[in-house]
Formats: C-alpha cells, sequence, structure tokens
C-alpha cells in the first residue's frame, strides 16, 4: 500500500523533516566516534593510513613460580650465591725514598676548605685547620745565598740604547743614593712614547741595596708591585697572593744591575772566569727565584766611543720560561752595566740595553 508524502507546507510535513534530520546528524555522531573522522578533504596521493586499533585483555597475576623466562636468556638459578672470599693481604715492597732537595725556610698558615691562601691575621683568627705551605719556592733553592760586600757607584744618570725584537729607542737609568735610601728608576721609549718604566726604592743593610718597593709599569697595562716586608721578613705582591721569605741580599729586577757591580767593586775575586755571585731576585708579578751570575771572563762590547773591556757574566735559565740575563760591566765606571740583555723564553724577542754615555750630577 502506498503512502502518501506529508505535505512539506503541513505541519506534519515539518516534523518528518526535524526527525530525518536528527537521524541524521545521530548516525553522524557515531560513526564519527567509531572510526575517527577527518574533516579534511581526502588527498588523492597520499592515502589515509587506517586508524591503529588498541587491544586490551586482562592479564591474572603471577605467582613466583609462573613468572616467564626472558627470550634468549637462560633461567636464574635461585641458589643463594656464596659470598666471595676476603681479600688476602699481599705485603707490598717498601717505597724507595726520594731524594730531598733543601729549600729556603718558608712560612705556615691556615687556608679555607677551597685551599686559597689568608692573610696571616685571618688565619690566626679562623678555626683550626689543616696548614699548608703558602711561601712556596718556585724553585728548590739549591745554592747557598751568602752575604757580600758591596761598593756602590756613586750618584749618575745612565744613557741607552734599548732594542726590544725589531723595536728600537732610548732611556735613562738614574741612580740617587742618599746616606740611608736610594732611588732607581729605569725608563724606556720607543718613537718618544714611554713603554717601560720600572722604579726600585729602598735603603741599606749589610748586604748592600735592602729594596723596599719595586713598581713595573709597561705601556697600555696596569701598574704592578712587588713589596719587601723587612719587618715581618716577606716578600707580598699587588696582585697576586703568593708570598716569598725574604732572604738577606734580596734583590728586584731593577736593582740587581747596581748590586751585582757593587758587589764586584767590593770583592774583585768574584770578577774572574767561573766565580758565581748568588742572590733571591723578585719581579712584581708574584715571580721570584735565585740568579746565579756565573762569571765567563773578559769581554768587549761595541759602543758609540769604540769597544769597551767589561767583565761578562750570564745568569742561566732553570726552566724553559725562565729569565735568562746577561750583563757586562765596566771596571773603569764603578763596575756598572754597559750593556745587559734579558730574555724569558725561547720565544721572547728579549731586551737589549747597550750603554751610551755617563751623566754624573754636580
Amino acid at each position: 500500500m502506498h503512502r502518501p508524502e506529508p505535505d512539506s507546507g503541513t505541519a506534519a510535513g515539518r516534523r518528518w523533516k526535524v526527525l530525518a534530520a536528527l537521524a541524521a546528524m545521530a548516525l553522524l555522531m557515531h560513526a564519527s566516534a567509531l572510526s575517527g573522522i577527518d574533516w579534511a578533504w581526502p588527498r588523492l596521493d597520499a592515502p589515509r593510513l587506517p586508524a591503529l586499533a588498541m587491544q586490551v585483555r586482562a592479564v591474572a597475576p603471577m605467582t613466583e613460580a609462573a613468572q616467564p623466562v626472558p627470550p634468549v636468556l637462560a633461567p636464574v638459578r635461585s641458589e643463594p650465591v656464596a659470598p666471595a672470599p676476603a681479600a688476602v693481604p699481599v705485603p707490598m715492597p717498601a717505597p724507595a725514598q726520594a731524594a730531598v732537595k733543601m729549600v729556603a725556610p718558608v712560612e705556615v698558615a691556615a687556608v679555607q676548605p677551597a685551599a686559597v691562601p689568608m692573610p696571616a691575621a685571618a688565619a690566626q683568627a679562623s678555626s683550626p685547620q689543616v696548614p699548608v705551605l703558602i711561601n712556596v719556592l718556585a724553585e728548590p733553592v739549591e745554592e747557598t745565598i751568602p752575604t757580600y760586600r758591596t761598593q756602590l757607584p756613586p750618584a749618575m744618570t745612565l744613557h741607552y740604547d734599548i732594542q726590544r725584537g725589531g723595536l728600537r729607542g732610548n732611556g735613562e737609568l738614574l741612580w740617587r743614593p742618599s746616606p740611608d735610601r736610594y732611588e732607581l728608576r729605569l725608563e724606556g721609549r720607543v718613537a718618544g712614547l714611554t713603554i717601560l718604566t720600572q722604579v726600585s726604592q729602598g735603603g741599606f743593610d749589610g748586604a748592600g741595596l735592602a729594596p723596599e718597593r719595586f713598581t713595573d709599569r709597561r705601556i697600555r697595562r696596569p701598574l704592578t708591585a712587588a713589596n719587601f716586608q723587612r719587618e715581618v721578613g716577606k716578600i707580598t705582591f699587588s696582585g697576586p697572593p703568593t708570598e716569598y721569605p725574604l732572604h738577606a741580599g734580596s734583590q728586584d729586577r731593577l736593582s740587581w744591575m747596581i748590586e751585582l757591580g757593587a758587589v764586584v767593586a767590593a770583592e774583585s775575586s768574584l770578577g774572574i772566569a767561573d766565580a758565581k755571585i748568588v742572590m733571591f731576585v723578585s719581579g712584581s708579578h708574584g715571580d721570584a727565584g735565585v740568579w746565579v751570575f756565573r762569571c765567563l771572563g773578559p769581554d768587549t762590547v761595541d759602543s758609540r766611543a769604540g769597544g769597551v773591556a767589561a767583565i761578562h757574566f750570564k745568569r742561566e735559565p732553570r726552566g724553559p720560561y725562565d729569565t735568562t740575563v746577561e750583563v757586562w760591566l765596566d771596571p773603569k765606571r764603578h763596575h756598572v752595566p754597559v750593556r745587559a740583555t734579558l730574555r724569558a723564553g725561547p720565544n721572547d724577542d728579549g731586551l737589549d740595553l747597550r750603554l751610551q754615555d755617563i751623566d754624573t750630577p754636580p
């Protein structure tokens, strides 16, 4: 029997359309929830992959006897493992005693757990710590440091030609002693520009010059200083916390130029071949060590006024970057250096000073 279509204009027709729309929407929601519908248009060149299905099943708890055996590996036996036998002590040979080099006495102070050296006052006020050596020398003192007699030169100004690598210039060494004090100043210039200024100040004692402060300033670098604290017997520095014991006759990297000649002037036997003069020399960067000057005998140095008969000394380095020093002393002019060269390491251009003239103040 044929059922007539409801008239879309009647109320029954409108209800029929609403029911049909609701049925279609319900069908669409079910399909979306089940298969994960993609609302983008399908691409012809990249067919969609089927959705992954996850299977869930209930697993009964396994007993200890029913535990599965891992694949490839053999079953693990449950027998108790016997303890490892105790180690049998093996007698070790006594260590050989290393040769010990004598070194200069050094001060002992306590440090923080980070092993950072502390000032002596702070170390005394702190709780007990493990004592460590903070005044360790840069090199073992294998030489005895004697106390020499000295004969100091009068006040003068020494004019030098200065060369460092391909740079050439000039400079002056001003020596100004007084009854109980001295000042020694070296300035070097290249093309009118001061590239080096070193100053040594101090007094005198039984070993000759007794420096109290040494300063070193280089072009485009800050001033650095070494302080010879004679009241407490140590050498300290403006930058690093390093400290060294203050040996009798200790010099700085400028005062040695006057001290060496003063020693030879007072003790002529030290100006012959194979003689040696030993002193402790400190720089301004936390560097210090024993300098041994060995006499190489007479030598001639060229100057503007001709050849100068001099006494040649050399200080050999004690490490790859230690300072090599050669100096020629003029016995006719108070044993002042007529030439001096200093070189730190094999790749250093070195500093070369050649005396050209001497002025004596009135």
